[in-house]
């Protein structure tokens, strides 16, 4: 294999948290271990202040990108266009890449060349985190293990770009990450969704495992899940009423989000019921919930033992209370802007 992969590795990164400096510089140490090595690096300070100072160690050829105030999807298209290379790989700031990453990467690509993008998924182990965040982690890597079944790789209607590598001829043809998305929140989402619409084929490696140091408290965890979902019901339900290939039903995406929905009056219930101490009737629908999302639980009690799925139930609870408000929010965006247009 070449010491240099012909991959440009795109990172967008603004400095929010006292924690978020050590971050890129695991994640760029780790990437300097890479072998192969990408022949091109750009961080993306996306109006950091103070502003990012590039870490030793590092790839040699790495450089630094400074913008205003942006988002991260218009960050990544800002990286891509300063970038040569015929293969562009996007990697979040807080993620750590085994050393074979971009060799696993191009060699997916290499052997499946109808494919536009390749991704990967989440190790099962938060360095860091409490029950929030590893129940966050846990959840994200049960949904992308269901999308597919045996060693991989898997055609997927979506990717994320914790990890994901994406060829620069399809990634033009879409016109890189929409402008619409200038939060932290969906935009891998719908570039995947926007590639597979224009009948682009995106590959699931699922042994290709990310360190993930994304961090959660429950407050943050329900902001999160109410500001990603609230746009995903707004995206979805605008590619439906196109008729977007990425969100046709027969998908173990939609099956998921059938369950999840069903989870979402139990969940409710049980929350209320608990508030106005109606404790009997919080854990019949507790039990419930727990039933249809008998898998997710198994998962769980897999991972970190039964204790460890028991003490997730009322996350699980809280979860879908804030996917109702986000869900009603969303609707309301998609009807507000039908109506205005």
């Amino acid at each position: 294999m070449s010491t240099a992969a012909q991959v440009a590795v795109v990172i967008p990164v603004r400095l929010r948290r006292a924690h978020d400096p050590a971050d890129l510089a695991r994640c760029l140490a780790a990437l300097a271990a890479c072998r192969p090595a990408p022949a091109q690096v750009i961080v993306v300070d996306d109006g950091s202040s103070p502003p990012v100072q590039l870490p030793a160690p590092r790839p040699p050829d790495t450089a630094l990108l400074r913008i205003p105030p942006s988002g991260p999807g218009p960050a990544r298209n800002a990286g891509a266009a300063a970038t040569t290379q015929p293969v562009l790989v996007f990697l979040d700031a807080d993620v750590v890449v085994p050393p074979d990453a971009i060799g696993r990467l191009q060699a997916l690509l290499d052997g499946h060349p109808q494919a536009a993008a390749a991704w990967a998924t989440v190790s099962p182990r938060h360095p860091e985190g409490g029950l929030v965040s590893r129940y966050k982690l846990h959840t994200h890597r049960h949904f992308t293990l269901r999308l597919g079944a045996g060693p991989g790789p898997w055609t997927t209607p979506h990717l994320t770009t914790m990890l994901a590598a994406v060829r620069r001829p399809a990634f033009e043809t879409i016109g890189g990450f929409s402008p619409a998305w200038h939060t932290v929140s969906i935009e891998d989402v719908e570039l995947g969704r926007d590639l597979v619409d224009q009948g682009f084929t995106l590959l699931l490696d699922p042994e290709l495992q990310v360190v993930h140091a994304h961090r959660f408290d429950l407050a943050s965890a329900a902001r999160n899940d109410v500001h990603k979902l609230r746009r995903l019901v707004t995206a979805t339900l605008g590619r439906r009423r196109r008729r977007g290939s990425s969100v046709e039903g027969g998908t173990a995406t939609d099956g998921r989000m059938r369950r999840y929905a069903l989870g979402v009056p139990l969940g409710v219930g049980a929350v209320a019921a608990a508030g106005v101490g109606a404790l009997p009737l919080s854990g019949a629908l507790l039990l419930g919930l727990a039933l249809s999302e008998r898998d997710l639980l198994r998962y769980l009690a897999a991972e970190e033992g039964p204790s460890f799925a028991l003490a997730c139930l009322p996350l699980i609870a809280l979860e879908r209370c804030t996917a109702a408000t986000a869900a009603a929010l969303g609707l309301a965006d998609y009807l507000g802007a039908r109506s205005g247009s």
